[in-house]
């Protein structure tokens, strides 16, 4: 079930003790080595891609971008936590906690869940974000500030 929702960075996803009851999103750039989980949290979905969004992809940068099926795997990975009665919640990390974890964090916040933590949101990568919701059909709601505060549902 997810009840509750966080976003970090990949340093303090290091840094953090496990949690069974808490599933992973681990996301790490393409060519980077995979991010250290403790082995006490529950499941974990590893992911392997670039924070590329319009304005990077227009000035030319390059790398792998977050795709549809990536979209379809992050969505059937959240719909297994949720329908997991052991499960309270998900974290998601990407290299600065920011952008790719703040789009999927966000995406997750749909299950019913609640922010864990206050967090910054204003730089989520709405690439990420829209992948996300062609899955479903449904737009969500953008954020209207730079923090989403604890305890925060949409």
């Amino acid at each position: 079930m997810i009840n509750t929702v966080d976003f970090v960075s990949s340093t303090r996803m290091e840094a953090m003790q496990g949690d069974k009851t808490l599933a992973v999103i681990s996301i790490t750039d393409t060519g980077s080595s995979d991010t250290r989980i403790s082995p006490g949290f529950g499941p974990v979905l590893r992911m392997k891609f670039d924070d590329l969004d319009a304005d990077s992809l227009a000035a030319g940068s390059t790398g792998r971008v977050f795709a549809h099926g990536d979209a379809e795997r992050v969505v059937s990975f959240l719909d297994a936590v949720d329908r997991d009665a052991g499960l309270q919640g998900v974290i998601v990390h990407c290299e600065m906690g920011r952008s790719r974890s703040g789009a999927i964090a966000w995406y997750a916040l749909s299950y019913g869940g609640e922010m864990a933590k206050e967090r910054r949101i204003d730089g989520f990568n709405s690439l990420v974000l829209e992948a996300l919701e062609s899955v479903r059909g449904k737009r969500l709601p953008r954020p209207s500030g730079m923090l989403v505060p604890v305890g925060f549902k949409l």
